[in-house]
């Protein structure tokens, strides 16, 4: 599995998500959006986000820290689109943790936690209540309990009490915690159903001890409908269940020791990520994803995803569409987890579980993207993965690293430049400066290509800031102030003109005693950097707002004169030139009293006029009127063009 590096130690060297292997993409068919993911027991488990080539879009590991993130998807919350994740404590086959819901800043604004007198929530949902407005989420509960498993020979325990997982799903009031709905599978489902016997797969559990129980259901998705009823899906008793709303009692099973329906033209078992797509009073069309094994034991060759049709008159149940991975060998055998998305444009999304890929299907079944994030001999799995839209604002600074192998023109300098989460970024315009205050001068753009941005300059700057442009070339933010790094002759020989070698340890023959006094030259000393403590970030385009006060106050102070007396003023200022350039300076000095004097006044018009062109120059100006003064400009120039030193300022 490979990941992300940074060039030469960016801000950003932190993070370390998987880089996707694509073997298949068709970048006409597939549909628009961003692919979900979290994977775990890779270097840093959490929710992330791609796009559809494999461009890094969103590390959320930071956010989960050491815990694992499951399911990541977005979600209405308040009448808003948030992010809804389950973070927690990974275990084999189950997880404690709560609901995580992230505003479109990546701020998490609730946490969702099972209420009652049960266990923490589990992993396997986590998900807001259809139909409920966003108040309620359906979260699922692994129990353990004491229990008597003497009573049937089968379970092979014996002589004294045993221990068993119950399933329990709850529906919890997102804003006071208050348990709407609870459910208990023991109340409704006997553990002589289960297709998974006591230590007899690595997460049935012996039943011995309170540290493992046996799972003899092991619940792992809810769904709720519009009337009211629960769609539940139990892995380890290979069964389905539409459950009563008002009393839990099970209205109708598919699949298991006790089937509703007859099967016309397939099997299934140890299912996940069972979803209602309609109801009828004769017939209901759902859709999951047929694991067809536990590794242990198989009921077919290859997982798919599927869509059934149950017919409530004659009581059958028939698979009318099916989905497969593009393997070699025809498909691809999960024994754990997965899921089943069905697309707005008809097609699919597949998570193949324990193989830790994903694909995307046409409506005809094609397959149009196939994602591999780690090789199944890794044992980097992800639980849920999911294709949708998504708009984020974060709140962070774009990261930034300036590179010059020599600190001159001979190397040139080398510009990266990332922002984390950002999907309204669609290029960078670069400024660079001799200080670490400015005065700062544009010397390039570059469009975005992927989550990294590269952009090279024949000069070489001390410092450089990048400011990120959308669609329309309105500025969203602006980056870290960054001071070139030129690497010191020490380190020169292990360099190019793109980055520096690794390090390594001195060899214990050639180490230098602490106690040893060595001069280091002054340039080399950190503090000597020339970063101010002050200004580490260059102002975001809201606080140069804020702070163009003064040209705003000016404007509407010439508008008054002009009314009040800028027109006689106007004509005197044609016959004296002398005072066009009087009133530009005083108003530069701050002298606005004196500017404002009717009896200084110019030809108002061409004043603003000529103003307003100089300001859309400045970079100050720039930031200030940029997105209703370049429309024009941008209409005329087409697209941004790509990375160059020499190259016009993006619209």
């Amino acid at each position: 599995m490979g990941e992300v590096g940074s060039c030469g130690g960016g801000d950003w060297a932190d993070l370390h998500p998987p880089i996707l292997n694509i073997t298949i993409l068709d970048p006409l068919r597939v549909s628009p959006g961003y692919n979900f993911i979290a994977p775990y027991r890779n270097v840093d488990p959490g929710p992330y986000i791609y796009d559809n080539v494999g461009n890094l879009v969103w590390s959320g590991a930071g956010s989960s820290g050491p815990k694992t993130a499951h399911a990541p998807r977005p979600c209405d919350y308040k009448g808003e689109v948030h992010l809804c994740y389950f973070q927690g404590e990974q275990h084999q086959g189950f997880a404690r943790g709560h609901g995580v819901i992230m505003d479109k800043h990546y701020r998490i604004v609730k946490t969702v936690e099972s209420s009652g007198a049960g266990a923490s929530s589990d992993m396997h949902e986590f998900k807001i209540t259809p139909f409920s407005n966003g108040t309620s989420a359906l979260m699922t509960v692994y129990q353990p309990r004491q229990y008597d498993l003497t009573t049937n020979p089968r379970f092979n325990v014996r002589h004294g009490m045993g221990w068993i997982v119950e399933g329990v799903f709850q529906e919890v009031e997102i804003e006071t915690g208050r348990v709407i709905f609870e459910w208990r599978s023991l109340d409704h489902v006997d553990p002589g159903e289960s297709w998974t016997m006591p230590s007899s797969t690595d997460t049935s559990g012996d039943g011995l001890h309170e540290q493992s129980p046996w799972d003899y259901f092991h619940l792992n998705s809810i769904d709720k409908n519009v009337e009211g009823d629960y769609l539940l899906s139990a892995r380890h008793v290979s069964a389905m269940y539409k459950i009563s709303g008002v009393d839990g009692h099970i209205m109708w099973q598919l699949g298991g020791a006790n089937p509703t329906f007859k099967q016309t033209n397939f099997n299934f078992s140890y299912q996940h990520h069972a979803r209602w797509v309609s109801e009828n009073a004769t017939h209901t069309v759902m859709s999951f994803y047929d694991n067809a094994s536990n590794t242990f034991n198989k009921t077919g060759d290859f997982s798919h995803g599927w869509i059934i049709l149950l017919d409530h008159v004659n009581n059958t149940a028939s698979m009318v569409k099916e989905w497969g991975a593009p393997e070699p060998e025809g498909g691809l055998l999960s024994g754990s987890q997965g899921n089943l998305q069905l697309l707005p444009n008809g097609g699919a999304h597949i998570g193949w579980g324990e193989h830790a890929y994903f694909s995307e299907h046409d409506t005809d079944g094609n397959v149009v993207l196939y994602a591999k994030v780690a090789d199944r001999l890794s044992n980097v799995m992800i639980y849920r993965s999911g294709k949708y839209n998504w708009t984020a604002q974060t709140l962070t600074k774009p990261a930034m690293w300036a590179f010059s192998r020599l600190g001159s023109e001979e190397s040139g300098m080398h510009v990266w430049v990332s922002w984390n989460g950002a999907t309204e970024v669609r290029g960078w315009n670069f400024f660079a400066g001799n200080s670490s205050t400015g005065p700062w001068e544009y010397i390039g753009n570059a469009t975005k290509p992927g989550f990294e941005t590269e952009f090279t300059s024949g000069k070489v700057w001390p410092w450089t800031y990048a400011e990120a442009l959308d669609f329309s070339g309105v500025v969203l933010e602006r980056s870290v102030i960054q001071r070139t790094f030129v690497p010191s002759p020490s380190l020169l020989p292990f360099c190019n003109d793109r980055e520096c070698d690794l390090s390594e340890k001195t060899p214990e023959n050639l180490t230098v005693a602490y106690e040893t006094s060595w001069p280091v030259d002054a340039k080399w000393l950190s503090p000597n950097r020339g970063f101010d403590t002050s200004h580490y970030y260059q102002n975001s385009p809201l606080t140069l707002i804020r702070h163009t006060w003064v040209f705003t106050f000016a404007w509407i102070v010439l508008g008054l004169a002009f009314l009040s007396g800028g027109v006689w003023g106007g004509m005197r200022a044609l016959r004296h030139p002398k005072r066009s350039s009087s009133l530009r300076k005083d108003m530069q000095l701050g002298n606005y009293a004196e500017a404002w004097r009717p009896s200084r006044g110019r030809n108002v018009v061409e004043t603003l006029q000529g103003w307003k062109e100089e300001l859309e120059k400045s970079e100050l100006g720039g930031r200030f009127l940029g997105r209703y003064s370049r429309v024009g400009e941008r209409e005329m120039e087409g697209e941004w063009s790509e990375a160059s030193s020499g190259s016009s300022r993006m619209p």
